[in-house]
């Protein structure tokens, strides 16, 4: 009876640990440890992302809410704000683009750094699968996130070489899932070397040298632009704030544009413009290579 009951009880402090850890995880933890293992695993896709459903939820009420004061704003109708805000549960597909962007620029900066370090442990002599060892060793130094992408990349692609994976295979496998061209194009002309037997040293040198100053060279148009990415939302948000502004201080001057059929005509038209103003000046604003 004493054994039986003791059991019981070392079961219900194993749950009540197993709660406790659960309750302790976010959905922003569950993504990374997903993140991390996939990596490990079989390698990370950069072109896929799968938000969680609070993620989704979140995303979601920001999105209808931000369409709901908007539209509130501009008809003063509850019904008609709430049709709008609608619209909001398209934000999930726009938000898991923007984290699709910015994971890959960041990959692509790490990527650099990796050029650098491959290329002067190459020139020193080692072979390249002995360079991506110590290039490994050298962004453990650099990067204090000990799960930086290029990082996890790096140990990857050594656990694969110390498996009888040739250079060329774990290379070219890395390029495939970031979709990003600069590493598509190291990955082919690496390959292309390999294969022919050309002096590795120098076309990784140059090609390494290529591929940075094209980064380098987006980096700073990204860094001047920044001051007109901040312009544009600024010009976004203060027609919403003048219509707000002149409903408080002249509501008779602004009561047709809420009561007639003309005046919500104007309004719809007049979000309509914003709104494509807004994606145009994205759309210009968003450089690519």
């Amino acid at each position: 009876m004493r054994k039986k009951q003791k059991e019981e009880a070392r079961q219900e402090e194993l749950q009540a640990a197993g709660n406790q850890s659960w309750s302790s995880r976010t959905p922003e933890k569950e993504a990374d440890e997903a993140e991390q293992k996939n990596i490990r695993g079989s390698g990370v896709d950069y072109d896929e992302y799968n938000m969680g459903l609070t993620e989704k939820l979140l995303c979601c009420v920001l999105a209808m809410g931000c369409l709901f004061v908007v539209g509130f704003v501009f008809y003063q109708n509850i019904i008609l704000a709430g049709l709008l805000s609608l619209f909001g549960l398209k934000y999930p597909k726009i938000h898991k683009k923007k984290v699709i962007k910015k994971r890959k620029n960041r990959l692509l900066l790490q990527f650099k750094d990796m050029l650098y370090s491959l290329s002067s442990a190459v020139g020193a002599g080692n072979s390249v699968e002995k360079a991506l060892s110590v290039t490994l060793q050298d962004l453990q130094q650099q990067y204090s996130d000990p799960n930086a992408f290029m990082i996890k990349e790096l140990e990857l692609m050594v656990t694969r070489l110390s498996m009888n994976r040739t250079v060329e295979e774990v290379i070219n496998d890395f390029a495939e899932r970031s979709h990003i061209e600069d590493i598509q194009t190291f990955g082919n002309i690496f390959e292309i070397a390999k294969r022919t037997g050309g002096n590795l040293i120098d076309i990784i040198r140059n090609t390494t040298q290529i591929i940075a100053d094209k980064i380098e060279t987006k980096t700073e148009i990204d860094t001047l632009i920044a001051s007109q990415r901040m312009e544009q939302k600024v010009l976004t948000v203060m027609p919403v704030g003048l219509v707000f502004f002149m409903t408080k201080m002249a509501g008779d001057f602004m009561k047709p544009m809420f009561t007639s059929g003309i005046g919500r005509v104007i309004a719809t038209v007049s979000l309509a413009i914003i709104i494509i103003g807004t994606l145009w000046s994205r759309k210009v604003a968003d450089i690519e290579f």
